[in-house]
């Protein structure tokens, strides 16, 4: 480890506390004897330092409880609900709509698969429709999970 590259790829490693002991060893007998690198080591040192100092502080619980419950952010998240059951439930008719007129050869067949969409349909609604009904007497709706 005698010429500056191979020192310069060690010098964030020494910074860090990374190196073993034997390496740490021959870094800082190399900036001893090397301007060049002393002085680059001083400016990750300095850059490192500032970096340090730059610390991003997270909201607490306190604000994300209550952008979570503001009435912008629960019309968004009803808004985006029912925009993508909207476009499941279209594009499902869509494709009913296209299998059952393509053609009548296969008519049992259509018709057993529109019964299963259907039902998985009515199923569907009628889970959403209890959902929304229990969650009014929900005992638990107000801890948080």
């Amino acid at each position: 480890m005698n010429n500056c590259e191979s020192f310069k790829g060690l010098l964030v490693g020494l910074l860090d506390g990374e190196l073993s002991p034997d390496e740490a060893r021959q870094v800082n007998e190399h900036l001893t004897r090397c301007a060049a690198c002393r002085q680059e080591y001083e400016q990750l040192r300095e850059t490192t330092g500032k970096l340090a100092a730059v610390a991003y502080i997270e909201p607490d619980d306190a604000v994300l409880a209550q952008v979570w419950k503001s009435p912008f952010s629960r019309a968004v998240r009803n808004t985006s609900l029912v925009l993508i059951i909207g476009g499941y439930a279209g594009l499902i008719g869509y494709g009913l709509f296209e299998f059952l007129t393509s053609g009548t050869k296969e008519l049992p067949a259509k018709m057993g698969l529109a019964a299963i969409v259907l039902g998985f349909l009515v199923l569907l609604v009628q889970m959403i429709r209890e959902r929304v009904k229990t969650y009014k007497t929900d005992p638990y709706k107000e801890i948080e999970r």
